[in-house]
C-alpha cells in the first residue's frame, strides 16, 4: 500500500519536529511507499524555516508554502489535491491522530471508499469546545441525511474518491462534512471506527476562535442551501 499524508502547518514551531519524527516512524513499518505533505500556512514563527530543514533530511517529506495565510481547511484542500498515491489521510501537528492507529483504519478499505475516525474521547477539551462540537454535530445531524459519530476528526480516502468529491467549503470544521456528505450523495461507502484522540500538549489551539466557529456555519448553511435548491431542481426536471 502506498499513502500520503497530509499535516497543515501554522505557527507550530513547537510540534513540527516531534510530529514528523512520529509520523515517519508510524509510516515505515506499515507502507511500501509514502509521502508527508506538509503546508505550511504563511507562518509568523521559524514554522517554515523547520519544515525546510525536515524535507532536506527525510526525502518523505514534501512542504507546499502557502503565499498567504489559507486557514486550516484552505491548506487541507491545497495538500490533498497535491497528493500522489492512492491512499490520502491527513493529522494536524499536535499529532491527535497517532498513525499508528492506521492499521486499524486501512483493512476496512475493503469494504468502504472512506475511513472516518471517530473519537473515543475528547482529551483535553475545555467545556466551551465540547459545547461548540456537539452543537455543531446536531445542526449536521438536522440538516442532512448523514448521520455521524464524528465529522471532524482524521478520514482515509481513496484519492480517486477525494478527487471526485470536489469540495467547495475552505473553512476548518465545514470542509470534512461536506465532503463526506457529498460522499453520501454520490453512493460511496463510509465506514466509521473508534480511535483514540490525543490531546495537545505543546503550542496554542485555534479550532475555537469565533471566525473559525462563523465561518463553518455560513459554508453549512450555503451548502444546505445550494443541495436543496439542487435536489428540488432535479425532481422538477423529473416530473415533467
Amino acid at each position: 500500500m502506498e499513502i500520503s499524508v497530509v499535516f497543515p502547518a501554522y505557527n507550530e514551531e513547537m510540534n513540527l519536529e516531534s510530529a514528523m519524527t512520529r509520523a515517519l516512524e508510524a509510516l515505515r513499518p506499515q507502507f511500501s511507499a509514502f509521502e508527508v505533505i506538509i503546508v505550511e500556512d504563511a507562518s509568523t514563527d521559524s514554522t517554515g524555516a523547520l519544515c525546510d530543514r525536515s524535507a532536506a533530511v527525510h526525502p518523505e517529506i514534501r512542504v507546499l508554502h502557502n503565499p498567504k495565510n489559507l486557514g486550516q481547511g484552505g491548506s487541507l484542500v491545497r495538500g490533498l489535491g497535491e497528493a500522489r498515491y492512492d491512499l490520502v489521510i491527513h493529522n494536524a501537528m499536535d499529532y491527535p491522530f497517532d498513525l499508528r492507529d492506521l492499521s486499524r483504519m486501512t483493512p476496512l478499505l475493503e469494504r468502504a471508499d472512506i475511513v472516518v475516525a471517530a473519537r473515543r474521547s475528547r482529551a483535553g477539551y475545555s467545556p466551551y469546545r465540547v459545547l461548540t462540537s456537539v452543537v455543531h454535530r446536531a445542526l449536521l445531524h438536522l440538516l442532512f441525511p448523514l448521520h455521524l459519530r464524528d465529522y471532524s476528526f482524521v478520514r482515509l480516502y481513496r484519492r480517486s474518491v477525494w478527487e471526485a468529491l470536489k469540495v467547495e467549503a475552505r473553512s476548518t470544521a465545514f470542509v470534512a462534512p461536506e465532503a463526506l456528505i457529498r460522499a453520501y450523495d454520490l453512493g460511496y461507502r463510509i465506514e466509521e471506527v473508534e480511535i483514540e484522540y490525543h490531546a495537545r500538549t505543546a503550542g496554542v489551539a485555534t479550532s475555537g476562535k469565533p471566525k473559525v466557529i462563523l465561518h463553518p456555519l455560513r459554508d453549512m448553511f450555503r451548502f444546505w442551501w445550494r443541495r436543496r435548491v439542487g435536489k428540488t431542481r432535479g425532481a422538477r426536471r423529473t416530473a415533467r
